[in-house]
Protein backbone atom coordinates (compact mmCIF):
# COMPACT_ATOMS: atom_id res chain seq x y z
CA UNK A 1 0.00 0.00 0.00
CA UNK A 2 2.94 2.39 0.80
CA UNK A 3 4.39 2.63 -2.62
CA UNK A 4 0.32 3.81 -3.59
CA UNK A 5 -0.18 6.08 -0.99
CA UNK A 6 3.15 8.03 -1.55
CA UNK A 7 1.22 8.98 -5.04
CA UNK A 8 -1.42 10.27 -3.14
CA UNK A 9 -0.54 14.12 -2.41
CA UNK A 10 -3.51 15.54 -2.29
CA UNK A 11 -5.38 15.08 0.99
CA UNK A 12 -8.86 14.31 -0.11
CA UNK A 13 -7.33 12.09 -2.74
CA UNK A 14 -6.46 10.36 0.06
CA UNK A 15 -9.48 10.54 2.39
CA UNK A 16 -11.39 9.45 -0.90
CA UNK A 17 -9.21 6.46 -0.80
CA UNK A 18 -9.31 5.78 3.18
CA UNK A 19 -13.19 6.19 2.71
CA UNK A 20 -13.68 3.52 -0.15
CA UNK A 21 -11.30 1.06 1.47
CA UNK A 22 -13.32 0.91 4.68
CA UNK A 23 -16.65 0.26 2.96
CA UNK A 24 -14.65 -2.82 1.69
CA UNK A 25 -15.84 -5.93 3.36
CA UNK A 26 -13.14 -8.09 5.79
CA UNK A 27 -12.08 -11.34 3.29
CA UNK A 28 -12.39 -14.65 5.07
CA UNK A 29 -9.84 -16.96 5.95
CA UNK A 30 -7.37 -14.08 7.10
CA UNK A 31 -4.02 -15.39 8.03
CA UNK A 32 -4.28 -16.74 11.76
CA UNK A 33 -2.54 -17.51 14.44
CA UNK A 34 -1.27 -21.21 15.98
CA UNK A 35 -4.19 -21.41 18.34
CA UNK A 36 -1.91 -22.18 21.06
CA UNK A 37 -2.64 -20.23 23.79
CA UNK A 38 -6.14 -18.98 22.81
CA UNK A 39 -7.36 -18.60 26.30
CA UNK A 40 -4.84 -16.31 27.66
CA UNK A 41 -5.23 -14.83 24.33
CA UNK A 42 -9.13 -13.94 25.14
CA UNK A 43 -8.09 -13.08 29.10
CA UNK A 44 -5.69 -10.30 28.03
CA UNK A 45 -8.27 -9.21 25.18
CA UNK A 46 -10.93 -8.91 27.62
CA UNK A 47 -8.87 -7.24 30.11
CA UNK A 48 -6.95 -4.83 28.52
CA UNK A 49 -8.41 -4.11 24.31
CA UNK A 50 -12.17 -4.31 24.11
CA UNK A 51 -12.96 -1.13 25.65
CA UNK A 52 -10.94 0.27 22.56
CA UNK A 53 -11.31 -1.89 20.08
CA UNK A 54 -14.75 -3.06 20.37
CA UNK A 55 -15.97 -6.86 21.48
CA UNK A 56 -15.81 -7.96 17.68
CA UNK A 57 -12.60 -5.99 16.98
CA UNK A 58 -14.38 -3.34 15.06
CA UNK A 59 -12.73 -0.12 16.17
CA UNK A 60 -14.29 3.51 16.84
CA UNK A 61 -14.01 5.45 14.24
CA UNK A 62 -14.76 8.48 16.54
CA UNK A 63 -11.56 8.00 18.40
CA UNK A 64 -9.31 6.47 15.88
CA UNK A 65 -9.11 3.12 17.20
CA UNK A 66 -8.39 0.80 14.44
CA UNK A 67 -10.37 -2.36 13.19
CA UNK A 68 -8.67 -5.63 14.42
CA UNK A 69 -11.37 -7.95 12.83
CA UNK A 70 -10.57 -9.35 9.66
CA UNK A 71 -6.19 -8.51 10.00
CA UNK A 72 -3.57 -10.99 9.21
CA UNK A 73 -1.32 -12.83 12.63
CA UNK A 74 1.78 -11.97 11.04
CA UNK A 75 0.77 -8.36 10.06
CA UNK A 76 -0.91 -7.48 14.20
CA UNK A 77 2.39 -9.57 15.45
CA UNK A 78 4.47 -7.20 13.97
CA UNK A 79 2.99 -4.05 14.98
CA UNK A 80 1.99 -4.97 18.66
CA UNK A 81 5.71 -5.69 18.85
CA UNK A 82 6.94 -2.47 17.03
CA UNK A 83 4.40 -0.78 19.06
CA UNK A 84 5.81 -2.48 22.72
CA UNK A 85 9.23 -1.77 21.75
CA UNK A 86 8.73 1.31 21.17
CA UNK A 87 9.16 1.54 18.08
CA UNK A 88 6.26 2.73 16.18
CA UNK A 89 5.98 6.34 16.54
CA UNK A 90 2.27 7.12 16.08
CA UNK A 91 0.94 4.50 18.61
CA UNK A 92 -1.62 5.56 20.92
CA UNK A 93 0.09 6.37 24.28
CA UNK A 94 -2.63 4.38 26.30
CA UNK A 95 -1.90 0.83 24.12
CA UNK A 96 1.80 1.30 24.50
CA UNK A 97 1.23 1.54 28.29
CA UNK A 98 -0.96 -1.87 28.03
CA UNK A 99 1.65 -3.49 25.93
CA UNK A 100 4.98 -2.46 26.79
CA UNK A 101 4.38 -4.68 29.94
CA UNK A 102 3.79 -7.82 28.28
CA UNK A 103 6.10 -10.79 27.62
CA UNK A 104 6.65 -11.63 24.31
CA UNK A 105 4.16 -15.04 24.75
CA UNK A 106 1.27 -12.69 25.75
CA UNK A 107 1.88 -10.44 22.53
CA UNK A 108 1.71 -13.59 20.40
CA UNK A 109 -1.41 -15.19 22.43
CA UNK A 110 -3.78 -12.16 22.62
CA UNK A 111 -2.59 -11.42 18.43
CA UNK A 112 -3.51 -15.18 17.58
CA UNK A 113 -7.23 -14.69 19.43
CA UNK A 114 -7.67 -10.98 17.46
CA UNK A 115 -6.66 -12.79 14.47
CA UNK A 116 -9.44 -15.14 14.65
CA UNK A 117 -12.24 -12.21 15.49
CA UNK A 118 -15.00 -11.70 13.11
CA UNK A 119 -17.36 -8.81 12.58
CA UNK A 120 -20.25 -9.74 10.60
CA UNK A 121 -21.55 -5.94 9.82
CA UNK A 122 -18.52 -6.50 7.75
CA UNK A 123 -17.61 -10.09 6.93
CA UNK A 124 -16.80 -10.57 3.19
CA UNK A 125 -18.33 -14.18 1.70
CA UNK A 126 -15.98 -17.10 1.00
CA UNK A 127 -15.35 -17.75 -2.56
CA UNK A 128 -15.90 -21.12 -4.28
CA UNK A 129 -19.11 -21.91 -1.86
Amino acid sequence: MYPFATTLTDPQELADVAAYIQTLPIPPGNGKGPGTNLATGEELFQRDCVQCHGKQGEGNEEKFYPVLAGQHYEYMLRQIRDIAGGRRRNANPDMVKVVKGYKDEELQAVVDYMSRLHWPARAGKASGG
